[in-house]
């Protein structure tokens, strides 16, 4: 193959694992809002017993692909550990509708806009982890937090 074709053929791989992040390798979600000492969820993902200790701080996450969009949301509540906290992953259908795929207690993440964020480390496995969070297996059927790992249900509504 000469270098010209390769350089072309290198870019069409990268341009098609840019425009379809689904097949990209670990699709990573980005940070998408925070709501702090909030008694409702504005987004509807977390209702009831959630808020039954008084208000709690939200952190959401979304990732978009070719496929749907996914939104995964982290509430801090009675119910966290040490280290983790309740956490759902939900696809979101392109009319709205949502399915529950995983509901779990997965690693606590500090968002970026925590000023606790500020003062990480910027390199080894804990400054990557603050980054990147969530992502999405290559295969796209597995949920990554840290070293946690969660299997994709077929969504409950």
């Amino acid at each position: 193959m000469r270098p010209a074709q390769f350089g072309t053929l290198a870019w069409m791989v990268v341009a098609s694992a840019i425009a379809n992040p689904s097949h990209a390798a670990e699709a990573s979600f980005t940070f998408k809002a925070s709501y702090r000492n909030v008694a409702t969820d504005p987004d509807g993902v977390w209702t009831g017993d959630a808020f039954a200790g008084g208000p709690v701080t939200i952190h959401e996450y979304q990732l978009r692909t070719a496929s749907g969009e996914f939104l995964i949301s982290q509430i801090w509540n009675d119910d966290c550990a040490a280290a983790t906290c309740p956490t759902r992953l939900l696809r979101v259908e392109p009319g709205g509708r949502r399915a529950v795929l995983v509901d779990d207690m997965m690693r606590q993440i500090i968002p970026p806009n925590d000023p606790r964020f500020a003062a990480l480390s910027a390199t080894g496995p804990q400054a990557a982890f603050a980054r990147s969070p969530f992502r999405l297996s290559d295969d796209g059927k597995t949920l990554l937090n840290g070293d946690f790992r969660f299997d994709l249900g077929e969504g409950r509504q």
